[in-house]
């Protein structure tokens, strides 16, 4: 399909920020063409988790999208936190939320199926995502438009450019908007000290060992880092291996993040990870306990590895999230184009599809430096993700001790633990705690 030369907005990304901001223009009625660079949308291990703000934000401009959405996934009510012996450190209780939303969880959903159900609303109301379209260049136009140029020679002049092309964006590059220490204000430049960690799907081995939750996200934290397993459901767009062995939907899929001390493989396979969960997982040192042979618990035992990918982790925010021509168009920044941080909290995919929301109601309204407060907001989110993070990197030592005994002790108060989940959740950024949603 051929691209307009003229159009309102054009938006450069097809992950959940630029297909939020697609499907909330079209519920306002504003004319936008949605393109990305790949050939298709991807199914490999990204994020898993969906918080209430982002499920609210989504409901407002599709009611039954949100209900398909958490149809689709699983509900966690808690989130969990143990020790290396699985003894119980905190769990956070998000159905603490439940008389101020209508998602008093933090929802497991692999980001792959959250695409395709967002792909699927904005074609039914007759816009789809224009793949295989990768921008060259951006010009500035004495038309109150940008020009785009693709690598298949199209161009495309627009009021409004939405860079929602990751955290590598080329519309934020050629803006000339730099990526900033949160903190220091300083260029956000990549360090041998990032932390490392993997992402990775997997078919644990049936029957499950009776240690490893089917409904709550849980954190493992041991002296080498975190070990998270987050359950998922098996949907018709989980990644092509599992459907093409006829895989039930009743296996053992679950989303793994593994903090490492050094740095992994590109792609670790199953040897790789299994390893890791045998030194330092799930039943490695609960199986020898009294406790762990009376229930029978095991070490989980990879079947399949679906997807894998390592990552590390530096927060960064783009130092401004709208940029203007002299002849008056606009470039805004959303999703990992404006910001990244860890997976901590899973707020990273939650922040984006917000970002795109708020984005389009900026255009909407003729107001695109409405956009600016998001900036504010995830200057927050990311502070809040590092401390987060702090916790996750385990170690040894009195500090690490005395930092997971401080929390264990904090949330033990119900009032406390109900801040957390309502910070948690990202509605603390929309309304007053307590205040259900108008």
């Amino acid at each position: 399909m051929s691209l307009p030369s003229n159009v309102d907005v054009v938006i450069v990304g097809a992950g959940p920020s630029g297909l939020a901001c697609a499907l909330a223009l079209a519920h306002r009625k504003v004319p936008f063409v949605i393109v990305d660079a790949l050939s298709e949308g991807h199914n490999g291990s990204r994020a898993a988790l969906l918080q209430a703000n982002a499920l609210e934000a989504l409901e407002a401009v599709h009611p039954s999208l949100a209900s398909e959405l958490v149809a689709a996934g699983t509900p966690s009510v808690e989130l969990h936190t143990v020790d290396i012996y699985e003894r119980q450190l905190f769990k956070v209780q998000m159905s603490a939320n439940a008389p101020y939303t209508r998602y008093p969880f933090s929802l497991l959903i692999a980001q792959h199926d959250i695409e395709r159900l967002m792909r699927t609303y904005l074609s039914r109301g007759g816009n789809d995502v224009q793949w295989k379209k990768r921008v060259t260049d951006v010009k500035e136009t004495d038309e109150g438009r940008y020009e785009l140029a693709f690598e298949s020679g199209e161009k495309v002049k627009a009021r409004y450019v939405v860079a929602a092309d990751g955290s590598k964006s080329t519309i934020r590059t050629f803006a000339n908007i730099r990526f900033l220490d949160p903190t220091t204000n300083a260029p956000a430049e990549p360090s041998p000290d990032d932390p490392s960690f993997v992402v990775a799907d997997v078919l644990f081995a049936s029957p499950l060992p009776p240690n490893i939750p089917r409904d709550t996200l849980r954190m493992m934290i041991t002296p080498e880092g975190v070990i998270l397993t987050a359950p998922l459901k098996i949907n018709h767009s989980t990644p092509s291996d599992t459907t093409s062995s006829n895989v039930s939907p009743d296996g053992n899929l679950f989303r793994l993040y593994l903090a490492v001390p050094t740095t992994p493989p590109s792609r670790p396979d199953a040897a790789y990870l299994q390893g890791i969960i045998n030194a330092r997982g799930p039943g490695s040192h609960l199986k020898d306990t009294p406790e762990g042979k009376e229930k029978g618990v095991t070490v989980p035992k990879i079947e399949r590895v679906l997807d894998s990918g390592r990552y590390r982790t530096r927060p960064a925010l783009a130092e401004r999230y709208v940029t203007k021509s002299q002849s008056g168009a606009h470039i805004l920044l959303v999703g990992d184009a404006a910001h990244k941080h860890g997976p901590a909290g899973g707020q990273g995919m939650n922040l984006g599809i917000c970002d795109g929301c708020a984005a389009a109601d900026a255009i909407a309204r003729e107001n695109p430096s409405a956009l600016n407060a998001r900036r504010a907001i995830a200057a927050k989110v990311i502070a809040m993700v590092e401390n987060m993070t702090d916790v996750e990197r385990g170690g040894s030592g009195w500090v690490p001790w005395f930092r997971v005994g401080l929390l264990r002790l904090a949330f033990r108060v119900p009032f406390v633990n109900s801040l957390i989940a309502w910070q948690i959740s990202g509605l603390v950024y929309v309304r007053p705690k307590g205040q259900a949603k108008a």
